[in-house]
C-alpha cells in the first residue's frame, strides 16, 4: 500500500453525538470566518474561537484549515446540488421565469460561493478536485433534466448535453473569472438575459 501524500485528506469523521457536534460546529464557523476573513485571514485560531472550541479539540478532527474547507466544500456542494435539484422548474413555467427562478436558488448563498473560489485558488488540487468534478456532472444531469422538460424547446436543440455544458460554463465563467465584482442580484440579471437569449435561439 502506497504512503499518503501530504496533502492526502485525514479528516477523522466524530462517532460520538457530542463530538458530531463539534466537528460541526468547526466547519459551520469556518464559512463565517472565511466570509469575514477571506482564505489568508482564515486561520485554525480564528475558526477554533469562532467554532467555540479549543485549537486543540480542533486538531483532533483536522490537521489543516485546508481540511476544514475540503469538509465545508463537501458539506456546502451537498446543500447546493439539493436545492437546485428540489427547486427544478416543470415544463408549465415559462422558459425566462424559470431559469431566473434556478439562478435566484443557485446564487442564495452567493457570498460563500466566492468564498470557496478562494479556497480553490490557493488551496492543492487533491484537496477539492474530486469533489468540484462530482458537483459538475451532478449539475449536468439537473441542466439536462430541466432542457428535456422544455417543450419545445427540447426538440430544437440538436445536443443537449452539449448545451446543458454551455449553460453550466456561462454561470462558472460569470461567477468564478468575471473582471467585475458583481452583487447576487446583478449576477442574476446578467445571467438570466445571457441563457434566456441563448436558449431563445433555439
Amino acid at each position: 500500500m502506497k504512503g499518503k501524500s501530504k496533502h492526502q485528506i485525514g479528516v477523522r469523521k466524530p462517532a460520538q453525538s457530542r463530538s458530531r457536534q463539534s466537528f460541526a460546529a468547526i466547519v459551520e464557523a469556518s464559512a463565517h470566518v472565511l466570509e469575514e476573513q477571506g482564505y489568508k485571514g482564515a486561520t485554525t485560531n480564528r475558526i477554533a474561537e469562532r467554532a467555540g472550541v479549543s485549537v486543540g479539540t480542533l486538531y483532533q478532527y483536522f490537521r489543516s484549515k485546508d481540511e476544514i474547507f475540503t469538509a465545508l466544500i463537501e458539506k456546502e456542494s451537498t446543500a447546493y446540488l439539493t436545492a437546485i435539484e428540489k427547486n427544478v422548474p416543470g415544463p408549465e413555467i415559462p422558459l425566462d421565469k424559470a431559469i431566473r427562478h434556478l439562478l435566484e436558488v443557485g446564487y442564495a448563498h452567493h457570498g460563500l460561493i466566492i468564498g470557496i473560489r478562494e479556497v480553490v485558488r490557493h488551496t492543492p488540487a487533491e484537496f477539492y478536485e474530486g469533489r468540484l468534478r462530482r458537483v459538475r456532472t451532478e449539475l449536468h444531469r439537473i441542466a439536462v433534466c430541466f432542457l428535456e422538460a422544455q417543450k419545445p424547446l427540447s426538440t430544437g436543440l440538436e445536443d443537449i448535453d452539449l448545451t446543458a455544458d454551455i449553460l453550466i460554463a456561462i454561470c462558472e465563467g460569470m461567477t468564478f473569472f468575471s473582471r467585475f465584482d458583481s452583487t447576487p442580484e446583478q449576477l442574476i440579471d446578467i445571467l438570466a438575459e445571457a441563457l434566456s437569449r441563448y436558449l431563445g435561439t433555439y
